[in-house]
């Protein structure tokens, strides 16, 4: 195939393959966020060299350069992969845990309430037929 707007003689779709087969020849022990990094990084330098070869693709291209980019010079704890996120990660698990804790000790105290709610009732609602039916006796004296 001929060079087409400076793409050149390279496959980008050979290109992708390579970068794949070097990615699984690395280390296996990469967090899942390293190895999606990773992966979005390949698509986005694939769409940037295939865009120019069609219709309006060079703004295609540019957007996607400009995500590579931007996902270069992004903030510590925006990009997987970088030191400190599997620490970030095990803080949000732990605050989930302290939630889920809390969680059930307001749903207890809930229940709790709720027990106490039906003897409340159970109780008044004996007291008032107790009184209605001494009430009735004693009406039923005078008449």
């Amino acid at each position: 195939m001929s060079s087409i707007d400076g793409v050149g003689n390279s496959n980008p779709i050979q290109d992708a393959q390579n970068q794949s087969d070097k990615a699984n020849s690395e280390s296996p022990s990469r967090s899942f966020g390293a190895v999606l990094s990773r992966a979005a990084d390949g698509v986005l330098a694939g769409v940037a060299r295939v865009a120019p070869m069609i219709p309006g693709g060079q703004l295609v291209g540019m957007a996607a350069q400009g995500l590579r980019e931007l996902k270069g010079t992004a903030p510590d704890g925006l990009t997987s992969g970088v030191a400190g996120g599997d620490e970030q990660m095990s803080e949000m698990f732990e605050m989930q845990k302290q939630s889920q804790a809390f969680n059930l000790q307001y749903l207890q105290l809930q229940t709790e309430l709720q027990d106490d709610n039906r003897r409340f009732s159970t109780l008044t609602n004996l007291m008032k037929v107790r009184h209605d039916t001494a009430k009735s006796a004693i009406n039923n004296m005078h008449a």
